[in-house]
């Protein structure tokens, strides 16, 4: 991966039409033709009238440090690099049949099964029992996801305990099996018993409870996972491409990120699309005439997951933001992983109106194992046993190479402690072993006398509540908030009314709502009518201005993208305004 040391500063106002082609860009533009077209405004300090404006100020320490660490932006979607299109294209080619054949092309096996496209392969392993199970098999990842879960989803704590407690009691019981067959199946000469074998101990039902216990969090918390982790990255990426720092290496793919909106009415039967912008038709390859009265349920198909579809109905019902990734199917039938965000739009009394919908294809980010380590390791080992087993039909006397920790499967014993919590270890490492080593009963025998076990359970709990507690509150007062780069927005009417009519709760101020856009720009003269004529002639436009409100009428710096949402006349029906901070 290319890396970049410096960039020019984007002009202060950018706009551009939002219906280029995405290939239509070239590679790698050089950075001068990202802003040939672009109104520039005058600098800010001018010595004379004639004199040109300065376009290329010194950046500070702050720009310079961000520009210095983009080249590690993720890629969000690019073409799917598995996928063989001529290959697939060739079990179509037209057949002669000779006699009263009706065969145009040559029949499908009986047996045979569409082939999965690539994507719909990763979403399968992305989403599944054994990604999650790598997950919580593995310290590292197995911590990031427990402080997941803590910081958002404190009440999924208690199903991710009762998992590994479980688990821990089920491999007790392998432990167990495991000396029966090694020393108690195989006695002593001097002990006659009339059994054989005492045999293995079976618990079906603890194994279900266990299965469960995965199922249940591979269906509602590993996708909340993998979500945050995509809103984390995207947002990153999306913020540059708002400030006009994004590397040339985006470019060719940068035109959808924070374009592909749409508006919803929950009022009418169906929660209709009522308002879409240009982006969201040509990401889904639906026009207008399609989408608009519609449904979004239009864009699932085969291989969309259920729980997801279920939980954004869930949130909707509830009128509360939900985020979530999952697959979505375009007007051609290809698929692409969509990450959508959608909040409630309430009017100054807290009643729900209509509800904006945020989506970026994030393919590409996905096929790249969306920057997760246990994902890759996942899909690494898979490559890996396919290789093997393609190796070992061509040869069957060939010789596998083992690697690191594969072959040789870890014993009951190694599997049962690597469960242990602290509080364990530490017994085992203090009184473990007394029979063989005989010493005094330490402090550590002492302190299961006294209940420490119930002590550490209500500790934990203690904690389990202060976080639900804490997430309630947040919860309550971002109802209406997206997250990561949509955190901060606004809808705005069209020109030439201009008025502000819903926003984030984290920019909701006493007299927002209602109040003029233009009031809240405190740039130069040249930027706000720039800004107004690409408002009036319905253009996407990118303006770094001053944000002023009551409170700081000096204003603060920040960047905002304004994206039209048209209706079903061409008219533009409202304005989605995401406002990113400067820095």
């Amino acid at each position: 991966m290319d890396r970049y040391t410096s960039f020019m500063d984007s002009a202060s106002l950018r706009s551009e039409p939002s219906t280029v082609a995405l290939d239509t860009y070239p590679a790698s533009p050089p950075p001068e033709a990202l802003i040939a077209g672009f109104p520039h405004p005058p600098s800010r300090a001018r010595n004379h009238e004639d004199q040109p404006p300065n376009l290329t100020p010194k950046p500070s320490l702050k720009t310079l440090r961000r520009n210095y660490m983009i080249h590690e932006l993720p890629l969000l979607h690019e073409p799917n690099p598995y996928y063989n299109n001529d290959i697939d294209q060739q079990q179509f080619h037209p057949i002669e049949e000779p006699g009263l054949s009706y065969d145009l092309i040559a029949p499908a096996p009986a047996d045979d099964a569409a082939p999965l496209h690539s994507l719909e392969r990763l979403a399968d392993l992305m989403f599944s029992s054994e990604h999650m199970l790598s997950i919580l098999s593995n310290p590292s990842y197995l911590a990031r996801f427990r402080e997941f879960l803590l910081e958002e989803r404190p009440r999924s704590l208690s199903l991710l305990t009762y998992y590994l407690t479980a688990r821990k009691a089920l491999l007790a019981i392998d432990y167990a099996n495991a000396l029966v067959r090694s020393v108690i199946d195989a006695p002593p000469a001097t002990i006659a018993t009339p059994d054989p074998v005492v045999g293995q101990v079976a618990h079906p039902v603890l194994h279900r409870r266990v299965t469960e216990a995965l199922e249940a969090l591979t269906a509602e918390e590993l996708p909340a996972f993998i979500t945050a982790r995509c809103i984390s990255l995207t947002s990153r990426v999306v913020e540059e491409r708002v400030r006009g720092t994004l590397p040339p290496k985006f470019q060719g793919a940068s035109d959808a990120l924070a374009e592909v909106f749409c508006l919803t009415d929950p009022s009418r039967r169906d929660n209709p699309i009522i308002f879409a912008s240009e982006e969201f038709h040509r990401t889904t390859q639906y026009g207008m005439d399609y989408v608009l009265g519609r449904n979004c349920r239009f864009l699932q198909g085969p291989k969309t997951n259920p729980n997801s579809v279920r939980r954004i109905r869930e949130g909707i019902e509830a009128g509360r933001h939900h985020s979530e990734l999952f697959l979505n199917y375009r007007r051609d039938g290809s698929p692409f992983m969509n990450l959508l965000q959608c909040a409630p739009l309430c009017d100054s009394r807290g009643t729900v109106r209509y509800f904006i919908g945020a989506q970026i294809d994030v393919s590409g980010l996905a096929m790249d194992g969306a920057q997760m380590e246990s994902l890759r390791a996942l899909q690494a080992k898979q490559r890996r046993a396919e290789a093997r087993a393609a190796e070992d039909a061509r040869d069957e006397d060939s010789m596998e190479i083992i690697q690191p920790d594969e072959g040789r499967p870890k014993d009951e014993f190694r599997q049962l402690i690597e469960l242990f919590s602290p509080r364990e270890l530490n017994v085992t490492h203090e009184v473990g072993g007394t029979l063989f080593h005989p010493s005094a009963v330490s402090s550590a025998a002492g302190m299961l006398d006294r209940g420490s076990w119930q002590a550490m359970s209500r500790t934990w709990s203690m904690v389990e509540d202060e976080a639900i507690r804490d997430r309630e509150v947040k919860e309550s007062m971002w109802r209406g908030s997206l997250t990561g780069v949509y955190e901060n927005y606004l809808l705005v009417r069209p020109y030439p009314s201009l008025r502000i009519l819903f926003t984030s709760p984290a920019l909701q101020i006493p007299g927002m709502l209602q109040s003029s856009f233009l009031s809240r720009i405190g740039s130069s003269s040249t930027v706000r009518e720039e800004l107004l004529e690409a408002l009036k002639g319905g253009r996407s436009v990118t303006a770094r201005i001053k944000w002023v409100t009551r409170y700081n009428t000096q204003g603060r710096d920040r960047w905002v993208h304004c994206t039209p949402l048209l209706a079903s006349n061409g008219e533009v029906g409202v304005w989605m305004v995401v406002v990113v901070d400067d820095e």
